[in-house]
């Protein structure tokens, strides 16, 4: 029922707010994870194609040589200024700022490599032909032999990247290398793209969790000034406006309705002070909302006079449940202060309240049933006789 789920809304607590935020921290983890492995695998794929790139400009660059050149292209190199000046032109027009290096070597029968082709303008930095080359690594007797494409990794070199090693072949025979070193400011500007990246990403996603907070704390508090509003502030129960509101719309096919009096409760108003009062009305309807079921509903109907709600109770349980309630308010002094005073209930109930009926006519009998217990002497239950029910 409606009201079942009000009363779930008032006991949720602020823990349940830290359960959500510690599965979402958890959730965020995981995707955070997910997001460094895919990160990292698109970074590999992203570095896979940007030496492919340059694979592929080798190649069509090696075609082009060795198409200028009639397959004869060392003896032009070597032997041919113009050519050699030609090519190494050619060479300066493919150089991108992510190159740091791209020149052509050869080696000799002594398996010494040497320049033959450097595409660098500055004359202090310039390669002459047959200058030695000497090389860092394996990868260039790799690709003399095996005529593939080879990259060597530089590692802890702040100028240098990638070395990339391209094979020149003429009649089925390795006959010099392209060579080019990409910058290792192509790797980091890339790693710091890749890293505002995932800055922004995880910024987004502590927005978005920051504003789920948000929201889910806003929920609670606004459900909560709600609820408020139908909370009687002195004895904690509901109030009038929640019968008008709530209970009237959502009321069960048969139901009961119990009228509660605090017995002589003006003269202990008059007797003790209203200080006093309100605290026994607290202290009762503490008693009586402990014997209140999951379904229940207690009222603070005005004053000194409340109103339950039960369903699925014949007349006969209904009796023994407000015996229950009378009793559980009579059997100890209520201790205030200095003050210890007995205190009492009259109860009228009416077992019958259908909601085909209306719920004043309904409310009118256990009423009358209340009236026929006050002139029974108080302290006492008295239901509603029904003539055809």
């Amino acid at each position: 029922m409606f009201h079942t789920s009000t009363k779930f809304i008032k006991k949720i607590k602020y823990i349940q707010l830290f359960i959500l935020i510690i599965i979402i921290a958890v959730i965020t983890y995981f995707m955070n994870n997910s997001y460094n492995k895919a990160l990292e695998k698109s970074t590999d794929k992203l570095n896979e194609r940007i030496i492919n790139y340059y694979f592929e400009i080798l190649e069509h660059t090696s075609e082009k040589f060795l198409k200028d050149t009639n397959n004869h292209f060392i003896a032009k190199v070597t032997g041919d200024k113009d050519t050699r000046q030609k090519l190494e032109e050619t060479l300066y027009l493919i150089r991108v700022s992510a190159v740091k290096n791209l020149f052509v070597i050869t080696k000799d029968t002594d398996k010494q490599y040497y320049f033959l082709l450097d595409s660098e303008t500055d004359s202090q930095k310039h390669s002459e032909i047959f200058e030695p080359f000497s090389p860092e690594s394996d990868i260039w007797d790799i690709c003399y032999k095996t005529q593939k494409a080879q990259i060597y990794k530089h590692h802890n070199n702040k100028n240098l990247w990638v070395s990339v090693a391209y094979p020149l072949v003429e009649n089925n025979t390795t006959i010099a290398l392209f060579a080019i070193d990409l910058s290792y400011t192509l790797d980091t500007n890339m790693q710091m793209s890749l890293k505002n990246f995932k800055t922004l990403f995880l910024g987004l996603m502590g927005i978005s969790i920051s504003w789920f907070v948000f929201l889910y704390i806003s929920t609670l508090y606004f459900r909560k000034k709600y609820y408020e509003g139908y909370i009687d502030p002195l004895t904690e129960v509901y109030n009038r406006r929640y019968l008008n509101d709530i209970l009237l719309k959502h009321l069960s096919r048969s139901y009961q309705l119990y009228m509660i009096d605090i017995d002589h409760f003006k003269k202990v108003n008059d007797t003790y002070g209203h200080d006093a009062g309100d605290y026994i009305l607290k202290k009762v309807a503490k008693r009586i909302k402990n014997l209140m079921r999951e379904d229940d509903i207690f009222i603070r109907f005005g004053g000194e006079e409340f109103l339950v709600y039960t369903s699925d109770l014949d007349a006969t349980q209904s009796k023994i449940f407000a015996e229950r309630l009378r009793k559980v308010v009579e059997e100890k002094p209520i201790i205030h202060k200095s003050i210890s005073c007995h205190i009492s209930i009259s109860i009228g109930i009416n077992p019958y309240a259908k909601n085909i009926y209306d719920f004043q006519e309904m409310l009118k009998y256990a009423d009358n049933a209340l009236y026929q217990a006050k002139s029974a002497g108080r302290n006492c239950v008295k239901v509603y006789k029904a003539m055809n029910h």
